[in-house]
Order: structure tokens, then C-alpha cells, then sequence
């Protein structure tokens, strides 16, 4: 009796480590998706304060100049918001 006992014991032991497993390599899946995306995110936002960084090195009226300046002020704020210092290495 103990014998089939510690076979289905074992079993179980097996099956509980593939769902482990599954259930890790999923995660991280999900999570190099989760980074691309964020990397996207964070390389727009990058383009646009170059953008309007360029913008007012390029000069302008003076409305134009703070529009810019404001625009890019709230680019600068999203990409401290999403974080985006965490990827900056692979932005480009």
C-alpha cells in the first residue's frame, strides 16, 4: 500500500512542478511584453521633448516659445510618471 502511495505521492510532486513552471515561464513572458510596451511608451515620449526641445532652439514668437515649453514640461512629467528612467538604456 505505501508503495502505490509514494508513486502517486510522487506524481503529484511532478505535476505540481510543471504547473510551477508553466505558470513562471508565462509570467515572463508577459512581463518582456509588459517591458517592450513600456519601452515604446517611454521612446515616444522621449521624441517628443527632443521635439520640442529642437522646437525652441529653432526659435520663435514668443507665444510659441512657452507652448512648446509647456508642451514639453508635461512630456517631461509623463516620462517621470511611467518611469521611464528604469529603460533609459534602451531607448534610443
Amino acid at each position: 500500500m505505501s508503495r502505490g502511495f509514494s508513486y502517486s505521492l510522487s506524481r503529484l510532486l511532478v505535476a505540481g512542478m510543471m504547473a510551477l513552471l508553466m505558470g513562471l515561464m508565462s509570467s515572463e513572458m508577459v512581463s518582456a511584453g509588459e517591458r517592450e510596451r513600456k519601452i515604446e511608451r517611454c521612446q515616444f515620449i522621449k521624441d517628443k521633448i527632443e521635439y520640442y526641445t529642437d522646437r525652441r532652439r529653432g526659435g520663435g514668437s514668443s507665444g510659441q516659445m512657452r507652448s512648446w515649453q509647456s508642451q514639453r514640461n508635461d512630456y517631461k512629467q509623463r516620462y517621470r510618471d511611467e518611469n521611464c528612467t528604469r529603460v533609459r538604456t534602451a531607448l534610443k
